[in-house]
Formats: C-alpha cells, structure tokens, sequence
C-alpha cells in the first residue's frame, strides 16, 4: 500500500506564508509564520515542534521521552516529516524523528483564552501525518488547533507482550503530545482547561482509545469521534508476536522473543516497513493495533479490554460526539467484487475471508464459522455473491469496519456521559469515493471530514460555493462544543435550528446531519441487533 503524502502541495495549495513571529515556551524559543483562513483571517502558525525525543536506536518500539531544550531560536516556519510509513515519493517525507505537533492561532496574547482542539490524523495506524489536515476552514473560528504526529505500523504498535516492546507507543506519543499542550498551550492563547481531543478513522479509534485510559486522564475535556471506536467486536489481543515474527523472519532476525527486538532495532527503518506490509484478497485489513499490555512494571495505556472499561464506567467520563457517515465504507467493496480470487471466497468459503474483512472472530459462545453464517444470512442471503450484492456487502462492511463499534461505544458510555450521536447524510459535489462514474456515491468514510479542516482535496470550498453551508454549520458545532461541551449550548444564528438530543437507550435520539439538521431515533438498530445477539445468548438475531 503506498500512501502519497504531498507535503509540498499541501503548502501551496493552503498556506501563504506572509511573516515570521518568535515566541518563547518553557523549552526554548520558536520562530513561527503567518498563514490565512478561508476567509483572510491572519493564523500564527508553529510548525515541526519537537514534544519527545527522537525515538530511534535503543528508543525505538519503547514508550516517548520528553524532549530536551533547545538553545537559540527554532525554525517552526516548515511542517516536518510524517511518521515511517510506505511512501512512494523522497524518503525525506518520511521519518522516524516524527514526533513533532504544529499550533495555530489567531492570538498570541489573547486576554481571554480560547478553546483548544487536539487533532488525531487518520490513516489506519499505518499511514497519514500531522499535515493531512489545516486550519483553514476550523480557524474562522474562536479556537486554537493542534495537529500532532504518532508513531505509525510496526514503530508505533509492535508488542511481544516483553519489556523490549509493551506496544501502544503510538497512542502513549499521543499522551506526551496532550502533556505538551497541557504544558504550553496558554502560549498560544489556548485554554488547557478546554481541550477537546479529535479525529477520523485511526484518529477516531485514538480519540476512544484516549478516553479509555488512565494515562490520559485529566488532559481533555470533551472529545470528538468521526467514524468508529476502540470497542471493537474482536476486542484488544495481548501482543502481536505471531505478525512479529513474520517480519523478524523477513529481516533474518531471530524469531525467538528475547533476541528478536533487539535485532530489528539494528534494522533500517525502511526495511522493517517493507517486511510489515500485508494485504488479504482486496479488503482493508488493520494489521498493528493497540494491545491491552500485560503487567511488567510500566505504566499501561490499557490494563483491560475497552469493552470491558466502556461497558462499566471505568474511562475519561467527559462529553463526545460520536458517529459515523451515512455509507461509511463503500470503496474497500469494489476491490473485493473485482478480484476473482476474493469473489471465489465470498461464494466458497465465506468464514475464510468474512472475519478478516468484516473484523470478528469466535468469542467462546459462537464459532468463527457460526458468526459467519449468521452474517451471511442476514446481509447476503442470496445464492451467489456479486456485483448485485453490492449494496448488501457494503452495509456489512460499513457495520463491520465502523458502525457496529460505534453504536456499541456510543451506548456504553451514554450511561456515563453526555453522549450526541449523529449520522453524516449530506451529499455534496465532494466524495472520498466516486462510483460508478464521476459521482459521489452515498456518502463514504472521511466525507464529514472534508467540512471542517482543509486538505489537499477535495479544492477548497468557497463562500460562494454551493457547500459552504455546511462548512459554516460544521466548525461552528465544533466550536460550540469546544467552548460548552454542548453543541446546543451556542449564540449562534447559523445554529438556530439545531436541535441535538443526548443519546439515551430509550429513545435512541441521534442527529441527521444532512441538508437539513433532523432529530431522528434508531440509527441502524436492525441491522445492529444481529451484531448484539452474536455474543449475548439472550437474543435472538430474528426477533426484534
């Protein structure tokens, strides 16, 4: 999987730089730049700021370090590199020394602080950086936004369940990364008693992940949750050795767990993401994920299953927003409907592919190949799967991959916390996928996201474009929530008929946030009845 990360377009596209500023935090003093919002506004921008040490050599695969001071003046003009991924273009894009966060404001002396926004990438925990997203659309409004980078693949995730590798350094670098704004963010003009952590995808399992642990408490105060969560239905495994030792063995490292960590520690950095790469059939696969660590004296980012933490109360009890878009993941479909291979296994061996596709597994009430069948019968009852299947198999991906996990979060932890749960149904000219021809179809996984921070696509969307409502409606909800932990809570005339119940398990209340803003009730609970009965024995997948 090559990832295209254009850094240089990016700055092109986005950024006009117009004049340096210099400010000094508690670790030395920085030269930033000036940058312009959508709308003209002046943005101070800080760039490439280190918040941990290079993690390489004897650092690598173990927890983040602080950063040292710096002496003199550092250059925060220019976005730093993305964490090691599969890239295709100048290896200069990519590096281990990636743990750096960019800050953006509009006031460096602000009397009243404002609401700060914690951005988490996306990318599947192998790919994508700081810089895939900007403030071009969010700093319009009255908040501060942090965009930071995390150890990514095998360097973020590896764990062999020994010292040498406890796993979850990605998420742990996203911990010193909120420590960092804890500590400095008033420089800026942020409030670090407002921190609301953020993200899509990968960004969106961290922002749960977050929630879910003790190392982060006290460094967020709400949270946003774009298409999906950590309470997965295949739960956290303890270590990934078995996929270790595949790459251990690619690299000529000894496969035995007290010699193997060193040894990939002596290894390039590109050699060991291109031992790490895997795929099956066409489907999308997540192959390195956070691990609930085993007890060896550290200090761990998970001791239990989020499930487990969710479903009793025991997480970062603050509000969120959680949902998910109204087709999520449609594209991962084609891929598996054009490859023969795939096609003979969907219509042969269903229970082959199915769990690794569609994320389950046995749980010691149902088999693999019982769950698998019950799948089946209820999203692809037909005698032979293909192209006519398509829209069946992608409500069974979209559950699979994204909305069963959500729905299961957002229930969990309403019983908790403020919980507003929404379904993304807006269709504009935009889309993260187009098919059959030049069109959106439905709205894909990331089309919400598109809204509220600028990227290098879709082209910026004008004040005069037909879109623009619902950038105006977007960042002024994540304003109104950075700022109240409420988005009804808001003076806002843009926002006058947002009417946004909390969810309850009652009424199941969710927003329908399409062309108009529509209080609904039972997101996809048919569908999502069928994952509930697969491991409580108490329901039945048939009855309602």
């Amino acid at each position: 999987m090559n990832i295209k990360i254009s850094l240089v377009l990016i700055i092109l596209n986005f950024f006009a730089f117009l004049k340096c500023e210099i400010i000094e935090i508690e670790d030395g003093k920085l030269e930033g730049t000036v940058l312009k919002t959508r709308k003209g506004l002046d943005v101070y921008a800080f760039l490439k700021i280190p918040f941990a040490e290079p993690p390489i050599g004897k650092l690598r695969f173990q927890p983040p370090i602080p950063n040292k001071k710096w002496k003199g003046i550092l250059n925060a003009t220019q976005f730093g590199p993305a964490c090691m991924q599969n890239y295709d273009g100048s290896d200069e894009r990519v590096s281990e020394d990636c743990l750096q966060l960019n800050v953006f404001t509009k006031e460096l002396n602000s009397v009243e602080l404002k609401p700060t926004i914690v951005y988490i990438h996306g990318g599947g925990f192998i790919a994508g950086s700081a810089i895939d997203f900007g403030p071009r659309y969010l700093l319009d409004r009255d908040v501060v936004l942090v965009t930071i980078n995390y150890r990514l693949g095998p360097f973020g995730f590896l764990a062999t369940g020994t010292k040498d590798a406890y796993g979850n350094m990605g998420l742990k670098d996203q911990v010193l990364a909120l420590k960092w704004v804890q500590k400095n963010i008033v420089r800026f003009g942020g409030d670090p008693d407002q921190v609301t952590i953020s993200g899509l995808s990968a960004g969106r399992f961290s922002v749960t992940a977050q929630m879910g642990s003790e190392m982060s408490q006290g460094l967020f105060h709400r949270a946003i949750a774009m298409s999906g969560a950590i309470t997965w239905q295949t739960g956290l495994d303890r270590d990934n050795i078995n996929l270790v030792k595949q790459v251990a063995k690619k690299l000529n490292c000894p496969t035995n767990v007290n010699d193997l960590v060193p040894c990939l520690q002596t290894k390039s950095a590109k050699d060991i993401i291109e031992a790490s790469s895997r795929s099956y059939y066409g489907c999308l696969v997540m192959s390195w994920l956070p691990v609930v660590e085993p007890e060896l004296g550290q200090e761990r980012f998970f001791a239990d299953d989020p499930n487990n933490l969710f479903k009793s109360g025991r997480f970062n009890r603050v509000p969120v927003i959680v949902g998910i878009t109204a087709d999520e993941f449609i594209g991962p479909v084609v891929p598996l409907l054009n490859k023969q291979e795939s096609l003979d296994l969907l219509n042969n061996n269903f229970s082959e592919i199915a769990s690794k596709c569609f994320y389950f597994k046995g749980n010691g009430i149902k088999s693999t190949e019982e769950i698998a069948g019950i799948l089946k019968s209820h999203y692809l009852p037909f005698k032979k799967i293909d192209f006519t299947s398509f829209n069946s198999l992608h409500n069974l991906c979209a559950d699979g991959s994204i909305g069963y996990a959500v729905h299961r979060f957002a229930h969990y932890a309403s019983s908790f916390t403020d919980v507003y749960y929404y379904k993304f149904s807006y269709i504009g000219r935009f889309s993260y996928f187009y098919y059959p021809r030049n069109k959106p179809y439905g709205v894909h996984h990331g089309d919400d996201n598109m809204y509220v921070l600028s990227s290098s696509y879709p082209p910026e969307i004008k004040e005069s474009d037909p879109e623009n409502f619902m950038v105006e409606r977007m960042t002024r909800i994540w304003e109104q929530f950075a700022k109240y932990g409420n988005p009804n809570k808001h003076k806002d005339e843009f926002l006058a008929d947002l009417n946004w119940p909390k969810l309850d398990l009652v009424s199941e209340y969710f927003l329908d946030n399409g062309k108009d803003m529509v209080e609904k009730q039972g997101l996809y609970l048919e569908r999502y009845h069928v994952w509930d009965s697969l491991d409580d024995p108490s329901i039945d997948p048939e009855g309602d």
